[in-house]
């Protein structure tokens, strides 16, 4: 009986320091707007900048321009209005799984004309979520938009880091489409661009992720995005569960171990 119960009390312990070990999963999306609130991906909407294109910041590219963008990293223009409007994909490829196409307007997308187009100009979205604050996350994020777009964690602190940088805006200012080779086409409005890390610091606490889209066109800005967040196990953790496993090895070698011995004597 004290067998049993030390088996069911080492399995317990261990079911619990395994769940502890991969504790913080983070998973955020575009889904509804940000009419859901401005965290776990609920994009709120910041306002807007002038356009600039290279170090220089000219604000005007005769396309095709395989300049790179350049953005400052809060909008120059804040918005009254913090929605972000789920919107239809239009001629845009659809919408990454689980999650949807948002914009500053409900008006936007590919089938907008005239004053229902957004200017060419950098448009602000930005979502919020909590970490542990491990030193170490993995994971991936995928975003999408017309024509491009930059993410950035955390901007504007010490701890700021680009995710996803802007890509060359090329021949189409519809979609992005790279060089005139046909690299650095990504992020698009044509397709995903998903980055995968394997060593993330995220802040303890609050976290911030910003997405600044790229509207070179005249045309509907809008992004898309999923991301996902997991810590990983720190390396005493994974010892301790270690050791532990060890330990329920013995228990049960123990406990068949006399059974054994008496059949051999018989």
């Amino acid at each position: 009986m004290k067998v049993i119960w030390k088996i069911g009390s080492l399995t317990v312990f261990l079911l619990l320091l395994a769940s502890t070990v991969r504790a913080d999963s983070i998973s955020l999306s575009s889904t509804g707007g940000s009419s859901t609130g401005h965290a776990n991906g609920a994009l709120e909407y910041l306002g807007y900048g002038a356009i600039a294109y290279g170090p220089g910041g000219a604000s005007t590219c005769t396309l095709p321009c395989y300049t790179p963008l350049t953005a400052a990293t809060t909008p120059a223009i804040n918005s009254t209005s913090t929605t972000a409007y789920s919107i239809a994909a239009g001629g845009w490829s659809p919408a990454i799984s689980g999650s949807s196409w948002v914009s500053n307007t409900s008006l936007a997308g590919t089938t907008c004309s005239d004053n229902s187009c957004d200017a060419n100009d950098f448009y602000y979205y930005e979502t919020t979520f909590t970490a542990v604050g491990k030193t170490s996350y993995y994971g991936s994020l995928s975003v999408m938009a017309d024509d491009t777009a930059e993410v950035i964690l955390d901007a504007g602190t010490v701890d700021q880091r680009v995710l996803v940088p802007f890509a060359i805006v090329g021949a189409d200012g519809h979609c992005a489409t790279g060089n005139a080779d046909g690299t650095d086409a990504m992020p698009s409005c044509g397709g995903a661009d998903t980055v995968s890390f394997a060593y993330l610091p995220l802040l303890t606490g609050t976290n911030t992720l910003t997405i600044i889209d790229a509207q070179t066109d005249l045309n509907g800005a809008g992004v898309d995005f999923t991301a996902n967040f997991i810590a990983a196990p720190e390396p005493s953790s994974l010892l301790l569960l270690g050791t532990g496993l060890v330990g329920l090895a013995l228990v049960v070698f123990r406990k068949h171990k006399p059974s054994g011995m008496a059949a051999l004597k018989s």
